[in-house]
């Protein structure tokens, strides 16, 4: 996992941009088994912001879960593509 986390800080803004990516994913996708991945990789995250927990802790739930499904390589690339649109504006 230490290879695949982008080396500048997790914020809980950074997981909650990925999310509105896979929610228009998951609402645009075709492919149901994709679209039920990218939920169950993300489903926790929400609950566990607004419960107080450190993004770092909210990113690792997502990755491992993500793991699990293999698809941490993809949902790692759109918090990179995230944290990129960020530098640039």
């Amino acid at each position: 996992m230490s290879q695949l986390i982008d080396p500048q800080p997790i914020t809980n803004e950074n997981i909650l941009r990925v999310l509105c990516i896979v929610l228009v994913e998951i609402r645009a996708t075709d492919d149901l088994s994709r679209a039920r991945m990218l939920a169950d990789s993300f489903h926790n995250a929400p609950a566990m912001i607004a419960s107080g927990a450190g993004p770092q802790d909210t990113w690792a739930s997502v990755l491992g879960t993500a793991r699990r499904l293999d698809m941490e390589r993809y949902v790692v690339s759109l918090l990179s593509h995230v944290q990129a649109r960020q530098i640039s504006n």
